[in-house]
Order: C-alpha cells, then structure tokens, then sequence
C-alpha cells in the first residue's frame, strides 16, 4: 500500500545506552507482537498502510564510521494509518494492552523524537 500525503503517523525515535538496549528491545519487540494482533494491512484490524521498527549503533560521526559508536543504540518506530481515526483506534486498543506501561516508560525515557499525530507531508 502506498503511503499518501496527509496521512496520520507515530514515529519514535529512541537512544538507549548499550547496557540497557536489550531491555528496551524486548520491550519494542512485545509492542510489535502486539501490533500484529490488532493491527493489519487490510481494513480486518485496525488499518495501517506501513509499520516498521528499526535498529542501529549510534555512530560517533555517521560521516566517518570507523571513529566508531558512542555506546547507544537507536531505534526506530514508524506506524502509518490509512485512516486518520485510526490513531485514536490505535489508542483506545492501547489503553487495553497490559504492557501499555512498559512501553511507556521506554519512551519517555529514550524518546529523543516522538512524533504524535504526525502528518505525511511527502512520500514516493
């Protein structure tokens, strides 16, 4: 499914410290089995047009990467709903999922970026 102009987001950008990144990813990873329950790329579940969680080492100078990492890992979360209600669908079903705390306290405690309600306001 293509990603359209104007089209609701949560995009969540963590820096966790290495020591700590596991704990974080097993938290990130119940949130995706989660989202595969009650979420779907057709109008089944709650209706996304992409979800993705992604990965990496912080580097020291991304231009020059054999200066190294600093120690924290990034992560990513991208969701896109087709619908703009199915951010507040995604919500409501979030008030129900028992680890909705823990999930929580991940983000607000290595969320550098947390994209609410976003706007696409450019896509291929």
């Amino acid at each position: 499914m293509t990603v359209n102009l104007g089209q609701k987001t949560f995009n969540f950008g963590l820096k966790v410290p290495a020591e700590k990144a596991a704990e974080a990813e097993a938290t990130i990873r119940d949130h995706a089995k989660w989202m595969r329950e009650t979420h779907s790329y057709d109008n089944s579940k709650i209706q996304l047009v992409h979800y993705y969680v992604s990965k990496s080492d912080e580097m020291v100078n991304p231009a020059a990467p054999d200066e190294g990492t600093t120690g924290n890992v990034l992560f990513t979360i991208n969701e896109v709903y087709v619908q703009p209600e199915g951010i507040g669908q995604h919500m409501e079903a979030g008030q129900q999922w028992p680890h909705f705390q823990s999930f929580m306290e991940v983000l607000t405690t290595y969320g550098d970026i947390l994209v609410l309600n976003g706007d696409v306001i450019e896509s291929l």
